[in-house]
């Protein structure tokens, strides 16, 4: 009798530390999602996406990337931007009234576009509920779950918290009869940056679902690696001090450069045209990927 108070203690403990760590990294499922409410133009030929993470640093380096994308935009279309994470530096919001809001993403940002957004490790250091709720009063920020999808055109998106994969990884393997499949998060599945990449584990299950893109952040550089049939973008260069690192090498690597910037996209159903920026708003890479 007294072992099993014993194992019925412990487990309970177990229970009480596992909810309180996954609340930490916004494991929870915190609300349902009206099929379609989020979809940008679902049945376009085609569609234009701008991407950048480890953006909220409310700086000079932020503003200039700003600035430069919304005129790529005014230039060349878009229809929807990908906020990668680390939406805030160096600490996440304190509630939906955190002034974060205003200076590092509502002012800053002259996009009249739909943002959409997914956690970084440090918007975790904060109330990372609030993000959520900022959904339902911003008219431009989308975060409705920790894990959401949505269609644009030709693609099917999937957003990931890659802060906690395990309530992540087994949403990937929803159907979809889009020609495009595009995961985003923050943490790259590969990459040659300081930060490093996923685990095995994690790598078998995303290569697993099948994705012709995985879009990510938290290295503060612009990089594409291809690898095992899928393009790794990683755009972290949104505004967030760049940190100077020995180059490392990545023997599929295509393109590498530390420096601030950001990425758009161009599909349509048989072809997808992936254009790199810097904060001047010059092209400095691009390749083509096609159906």
């Amino acid at each position: 009798m007294f072992k099993l108070i014993i194992w019925i203690g412990l487990g309970i403990a177990l229970y009480i530390y596992a909810k309180k760590e996954m609340g930490k990294k916004a494991c929870l499922n915190p609300r349902k999602i009206k099929p379609g409410s989020l979809d940008v133009s679902p049945q376009s030929s085609e569609i234009r996406i701008l991407l950048f993470g480890d953006a909220g640093s409310g700086d000079a380096n932020q503003k200039k990337v700003a600035e430069s994308s919304a005129q790529t935009c005014a230039e060349k279309g878009c229809d929807l931007v990908l906020l990668l994470g680390d939406n805030f530096i160096m600490d996440g919001v304190s509630s939906v009234n955190d002034p974060q809001f205003q200076y590092k993403f509502e002012e800053i940002y002259p996009h009249d576009l739909p943002f959409y957004a997914v956690f970084g490790n440090h918007d975790l250091r904060g109330s990372w509920q609030a993000q959520i709720d900022y959904t339902d009063i911003s008219k431009r920020w989308n975060m409705p779950n920790v894990n959401y999808t949505f269609e644009a055109g030709p693609v099917f998106i999937q957003a990931i918290n890659t802060s906690c994969t395990f309530c992540s990884l087994w949403t990937l393997f929803k159907p979809s009869e889009k020609p495009w499949r595009l995961i985003f998060g923050h943490r790259p599945l590969v990459t040659s940056g300081r930060h490093r990449g996923m685990t095995a584990f994690e790598r078998s299950v995303i290569k697993a679902s099948k994705p012709d893109f995985v879009l990510s952040g938290h290295n503060h550089i612009l990089e594409h690696i291809e690898q095992d049939r899928i393009d790794h973008i990683v755009s972290g260069g949104g505004g967030a001090p760049i940190h100077e690192i020995p180059e490392k090498t990545h023997p599929e690597r295509h393109f590498f450069i530390q420096d601030f910037g950001y990425v758009w996209m161009h599909l349509t159903p048989s072809q997808a045209n992936v254009h790199f920026y810097n904060d001047d708003g010059n092209e400095i890479y691009h390749f083509t990927r096609t159906k």
